[in-house]
């Protein structure tokens, strides 16, 4: 008898866990790794350029893209912004010593029919290192685009205040306009799936 409620136990847990990691591998939180080199433009004070991490545990829904519209549409941007700020998508480490971790609240990948990829990230408006000086801003977000290859390499940029709209019709969000020019990445490759 006992044995049969531990048999019952064990084929219960075992269809929980297959459930669990069916539903998310299929939200897509086994997300994706990139590493590349952005330019700072403060030399001497700072470096030329630091190397950068890119985590991406799950990507935006298009669901997700409804739901922040329609916070935005029917609540104002306090609402907006508290239901963004809750988000995690992942995170971008700026690898050197005074360079911090952002993060990733909104992540989408669209990809190209020739295979080519286009990466958007979307981050809240806030210092990525202790010698960024961010002057007044026109938005409240920057922006990370990266181009990808068919191999997953490519070039990115990095916006520090970047305006974005959505796109509800096809569950996409995007930068609509920028208030400053782009750090420039010219190097990007994926390294490995998480």
């Amino acid at each position: 008898m006992t044995e049969r409620i531990e048999l019952k136990l064990v084929v219960k847990f075992g269809l929980i866990a297959a459930g669990l990691i069916l539903m998310l591998t299929a939200s897509g939180l086994a997300g994706e790794v990139f590493r590349g080199r952005l330019l700072t433009e403060r030399a001497p004070i700072e470096p030329p350029a630091v190397d950068v991490l890119i985590e991406i545990e799950s990507w935006t829904t298009a669901d997700e893209v409804f739901q922040f519209s329609e916070v935005m549409a029917r609540s104002g941007i306090d609402s907006f912004l508290n239901l963004f700020n809750s988000t995690k998508k992942g995170t971008v480490r700026f690898l050197y010593a005074r360079g911090y971790n952002l993060t990733i609240h909104m992540a989408q990948v669209k990809e190209e029919a020739d295979g080519k990829k286009k990466v958007i990230l979307v981050f809240r408006r806030e210092p990525w290192s202790q010698g960024t000086q961010l002057g007044t801003a026109r938005y409240y977000f920057m922006v990370m685009e990266l181009k990808l290859n068919e191999q997953g390499k490519g070039e990115g940029r990095f916006y520090e205040d970047a305006q974005i709209q959505f796109d509800i019709t096809n569950g996409l969000v995007f930068m609509d306009t920028y208030g400053t020019s782009p750090k420039m990445i010219p190097t990007i490759r994926a390294v490995k799936k998480k």
